[in-house]
């Protein structure tokens, strides 16, 4: 397939989403343990803009994305856990392009109930599960403070905590108060009529999806004793250290996670929410636009590779 070209967005230089060019690049063949995927439909992140404004680094040129959802078209050596034609979604990078050659396991079976643009607004799930159960030991019975539920990681952080068995508490805008409850928390604290921090009694795990401001203000809503963790810096040693609690950056993203967040998509027991789909791939600008711009929303913004 090596001289077969599909397209793919491609970045040559760190800016603005000017620097996303549509652009043929060659098949790539899979090798031992990884399967070569037709792309249906990407999730679209913040990381993705972050990297391309140079925030994050990454060798150039080099396609964005990372997570998607498609069809199997290629067996590498080894590989005997998937099939050709089975649909499949997963952590994809490069994930804006017609295919991407992805190690078989970090892909999983897409469930019949989800479309392929759902399947593909998946990776906030695996973020919330590693922060809050692989780095935050969130247990049954806990109370635990979740910002932005009815983000793209917040919707899915709620889902999580309430199945297992948390007392869950969530910020959202007016809009989403009742989408954050329908998600299983137990209170919503509308953060424009009044101080998140004056709502509500502390709790043992907070999980901080906004950063900035928001994060100064949540120390004081953590037990002494227990965990703030922040997904968008490592937060202070010094504030923790003042109000008794641990506070850590909890970004992990492992395996066992990814196979964890699979059971539950199987069973149907958490759902992804879609924001809004951009498509085709030459989208991909006006959906990162969408994404650094267009504010507090609902769920997860996706590319559709393909109209």
């Amino acid at each position: 397939m090596k001289d077969i070209h599909v397209q793919a967005i491609r970045v040559h230089a760190y800016g603005g989403s000017d620097q996303l060019r549509l652009e043929e690049v060659p098949v790539p063949a899979p090798g031992p343990g990884e399967v070569l995927i037709n792309i249906v439909a990407s999730g679209v992140n913040p990381i993705d803009w972050k990297i391309r404004e140079g925030l994050m680094q990454k060798p150039l040129p080099y396609i964005p994305g990372v997570e998607a959802s498609g069809v199997v078209v290629a067996l590498g050596e080894g590989v005997t856990d998937k099939k050709v034609g089975q649909a499949v979604y997963g952590a994809v990078d490069g994930s804006y392009a017609a295919c991407a050659v992805v190690p078989s396991e970090q892909l999983f079976t897409k469930p019949m109930h989800l479309s392929f643009e759902e399947a593909a607004a998946c990776g906030g799930a695996k973020t919330a599960w590693g922060a809050l159960f692989d780095v935050g030991k969130l247990t049954k019975g806990q109370r635990v403070f979740i910002h932005a539920g009815a983000g793209g990681v917040g919707h899915f952080a709620v889902q999580l905590a309430y199945h297992a068995g948390a007392y869950v508490i969530a910020t959202s805008s007016t809009e989403n108060v009742e989408f954050v409850k329908s998600l299983g928390a137990s209170e919503v604290i509308d953060y424009t009529v009044a101080p998140f921090e004056s709502q509500t009694a502390p709790v043992d795990v907070l999980l901080d999806t906004v950063g900035g401001d928001t994060l100064d203000r949540s120390y004081q809503l953590v037990k002494p004793g227990g965990i703030l963790l922040c997904l968008v810096k490592q937060p202070s040693p010094e504030r923790a250290a003042a109000a008794g609690i641990h506070a850590v950056w909890a970004g992990t993203k492992t395996l066992p996670a990814m196979q964890e967040v699979a059971k539950l998509l199987d069973k149907d027991l958490i759902r992804p929410y879609v924001r809004k789909v951009f498509a085709p791939l030459s989208g991909a600008a006006a959906a990162q636009d969408y994404s650094q711009l267009g504010g507090p929303g609902r769920g997860k913004i996706v590319l559709k590779i393909e109209e």
